[in-house]
């Protein structure tokens, strides 16, 4: 891919730094030893999730009414989904805003999902 500038791009003097690290409590740990307030949305969710799942598994299939329970299962994780979205982009707005230069932790985090240990809190995270 070509591309060029009109105006050259000027570097800007990076000032603010900022480091974050993976944490299983809340969603990070940053290196000024703040945790952001993480609301744990699929947590919150997962006795409604549960019962809604239970009456699906009770359905006939291939009937109606279990299309509708499959939907309203696809909405309620969905909804889990776009919570977890809608405060991961609050947060990196926030931090890209604050900061110049952001370093992060590289972690494989399927491989910790699949984990018994940590397999709901990671994915929450």
């Amino acid at each position: 891919m070509l591309f060029e500038y009109e105006d050259q791009v000027q570097e800007k003097e990076m000032q603010k730094f900022l480091g974050l690290d993976f944490s299983m409590r809340e969603l990070y740990r940053d290196s000024n030893g703040k945790e952001p307030a993480y609301p744990r949305y699929y947590r919150n969710a997962e006795k409604k999730l549960a019962r809604e799942q239970r009456k699906l598994s009770k359905m006939q299939k291939g009937s109606n009414n279990r299309n509708k329970q499959r939907l309203k299962v696809a909405k309620l994780h969905e909804k889990v989904s776009n919570q977890r979205k809608d405060f991961l982009h609050k947060q990196s707005r926030q931090i890209a805003s604050a900061y110049d230069c952001v370093c992060i932790e590289d972690l494989d985090m399927k491989a910790m999902s699949r984990s018994l240990n940590f397999g709901k809190s990671v994915s929450d995270n």
